[in-house]
């Protein structure tokens, strides 16, 4: 990251004098902040995933507009939006970096024939709860691809072009991707057996459940479903405040849970195990299915790579 920030401070250096007639194109650093922005429709954002002065970022910007003869972002009170011409710039820059990624991992794995790396983005607790338990065996299934998971529990702050699969935070779409259908999302309150004995026979009224410590998580942006919401879909009613926050990171809110905290809202994929093993109850009948399933997706603009295929369809049939 140091190398592309101490590169963006002469963003436009290399196409000072230069436009659109001259042949040449703008700055391979100054479009790469330029997606960076683009992506968190935001320069401090930007500047904070470089790791560089905001004023930097907006040099490189203002540098690239002069180039092109035409604002890519619009700016008011409200932030920056991309103009039509930003968009488009946006959608380009985008694939080709992604095509640049893969094209530098590929040439990576060159070098080791033993080998291939599949890269995968999960959250934490999907990868602590589902799919570290099951890599295991994809191992011992094929021994000749090496699978990397890295976590992420945010999707504004996610590069798509890092990585070779993944599975979004919450709701958030991803226009242009490749997707499969994973899992259906079944959502369903879980706790300790301690905590449900504490409070009553098993299993619970709606209304009896409404009256516990619900555990929820605190996110700046509603990116999963909340204890309101749930509770709506079976038609009880329940206020947008329901639940208690108490992390933003929903392995703590389990943890909490199973420590007898409160009752914390289960997705099957995440708790299924933990309730077979006894260390979490469903303490209500209830479960709510949502109308979309969890997806698997691949970023756009280049096609799966064999190791990755073979990972992809193993997850499909896990799953």
């Amino acid at each position: 990251m140091n190398e592309i920030a101490s590169a963006v401070g002469a963003a436009g250096a290399g196409a000072a004098g230069a436009g659109p007639g001259s042949g040449d194109l703008p700055s391979i650093q100054g479009l790469t902040t330029f997606a960076i922005v683009s992506r968190h429709d935001s320069f401090s954002a930007a500047a904070e995933e470089l790791e560089i002065g905001q004023s930097a970022v907006s040099h490189a910007i203002r540098q690239l507009e002069r180039w092109f003869g035409c604002s890519l972002f619009e700016r008011d009170h409200r932030g920056i939006r991309l103009t039509d011409e930003g968009r488009i710039l946006a959608d380009g820059v985008g694939a080709g970096l992604s095509r640049v990624h893969q094209a530098v991992r590929d040439v990576q794995h060159l070098h080791d024939h033993a080998t291939e790396v599949v890269t995968i983005s999960v959250s934490t607790a999907t990868a602590s709860n589902w799919l570290i338990p099951r890599l295991a065996r994809f191992k011992q299934d094929h021994p000749e691809i090496d699978v990397r998971c890295v976590t992420t529990d945010s999707d504004r702050n996610f590069d798509t072009g890092s990585v070779d699969l993944f599975i979004p935070v919450g709701r958030a779409r991803w226009p242009g991707c490749q997707r499969w259908a994973l899992m259906e999302e079944t959502v369903y309150p879980v706790c300790s057996p301690g905590y449900a004995a504490s409070v009553g026979a098993v299993p619970w009224t709606l209304d009896v459940l409404m009256g516990t410590e619900l555990l929820t998580l605190q996110e700046r942006h509603r990116s999963r479903m909340r204890w309101s919401e749930w509770f709506r879909a079976l038609g009880a009613g329940a206020p947008d405040g329901a639940g208690e926050g108490i992390t933003n990171d929903y392995t703590v809110l389990l943890h909490a849970a199973m420590e007898g905290q409160g009752v914390g809202l289960g997705w099957h994929h995440l708790v299924g195990d933990l309730v077979q093993q006894g260390r979490l109850v469903r303490p209500v009948a209830e479960s709510v299915t949502t109308a979309e399933p969890l997806w698997l997706n691949a970023p756009p603009g280049r096609a799966l790579a064999s190791a990755t295929e073979v990972l992809r369809d193993w997850l499909l049939a896990a799953a």
